[in-house]
């Protein structure tokens, strides 16, 4: 099945010894970009960060569609495209910017999917970076320092977006 997100936020995932994200998806998409592609299996994994309603179709239906209607088609070809950039500035992030910046590039995706309030745990956020969890602690701990942020259990609100914004720098921007 692919699933088109009305709320709510997936995450895809690269299933190894160490595990890490290398997407989120919320209302702007839908899961199962490979299946736009017409292959059948991935070697990710999505998984629901946070519950929400989405529309279900089976892949050979949506398939089906897609054969037989070329708009459709080419709007959800370039959806899997946008999800790519995301994938690749993804990549870029977890390789060249620290912790810090990579929680509050997160954060910020996180935000504009699901709006303030953000619940999410520690261990969570820790396969999301693909660190340990004392280093998302640390850097939860400075960015509710710095007033962007307020960690409470399973619970993140995000007070000063422009903060955060200042803290990821170049890790966040068109591709998020």
């Amino acid at each position: 099945h692919v699933y088109f997100f009305e709320s709510g936020l997936s995450s895809e995932v690269v299933v190894a010894s160490k595990s890490i994200e290398v997407g989120c998806i919320g209302h702007e998409g839908c899961s199962g970009v490979p299946v736009l592609l017409g292959v059948d299996a991935s070697p990710h994994k999505a998984f629901m960060q946070v519950g929400g309603d989405a529309l279900r179709i089976p892949s050979p239906d949506l398939r089906a569609l897609m054969n037989d209607s070329r708009t459709l088609r080419e709007h959800l070809q370039k959806y899997a495209h946008v999800f790519m950039i995301q994938i690749a500035a993804t990549a870029l992030a977890d390789g060249r910017y620290d912790v810090e910046q990579r929680l509050a590039r997160w954060l910020l995706m996180c935000q504009d999917r699901l709006g303030d309030e953000l619940p999410l745990k520690h261990d969570f956020l820790a396969i999301m970076l693909g660190v340990r969890r004392p280093s998302v602690t640390d850097a939860l701990h400075k960015l509710e320092g710095n007033l962007a942020i307020k960690a409470e259990r399973g619970m993140i609100t995000v007070k000063n977006r422009d903060i955060l914004l200042e803290t990821a720098g170049d890790s966040y921007g068109i591709p998020e």
